[in-house]
Formats: C-alpha cells, structure tokens, sequence
C-alpha cells in the first residue's frame, strides 16, 4: 500500500529514521523514483506480518507524525 506523507512536513527519510528508534524499518521512500507522489512510502504486508505488528506500525507512526 502507498502512504501519502505530504501532509506531515517530514521527508519519508525522516519518518523512517524515527520509526527506527522504535525498531521499525519504514516503508520504501518513493520520493526518487517517482517524484509525483510527492512524500510518499511503499509499506508491505504479508501473512507473516500479524495484527500486534500492524498495530505496533500505527502506534509509532502516530506518535511520529502526528496522525
């Protein structure tokens, strides 16, 4: 799934660096490869992902961004 993040003020590098000091990796930062999404991050989930993990994401990034 893409993940808008224009509206944050913070660059996806920047959102993943503090998602690390919750020992989570960010999404993939589209911002190079595809400059007309803006700040915007690949997330993936698989079945090896469970609902804690996914909940886990959510709860970091909205003490991050604001959300």
């Amino acid at each position: 799934m893409v993940v808008d993040l224009n509206a944050t003020g913070l660059t996806v590098a920047e959102i993943n660096a503090r998602l690390r000091t919750h020992g989570i990796f960010g999404g993939k930062d589209l911002s190079h490869d595809h400059p007309e999404l803006g700040q915007s991050a690949l997330y993936c989930v698989t079945e090896v992902h469970t609902q804690a993990d996914i909940d886990r994401l959510i709860d970091a990034l909205s003490k991050e961004i604001s959300l």
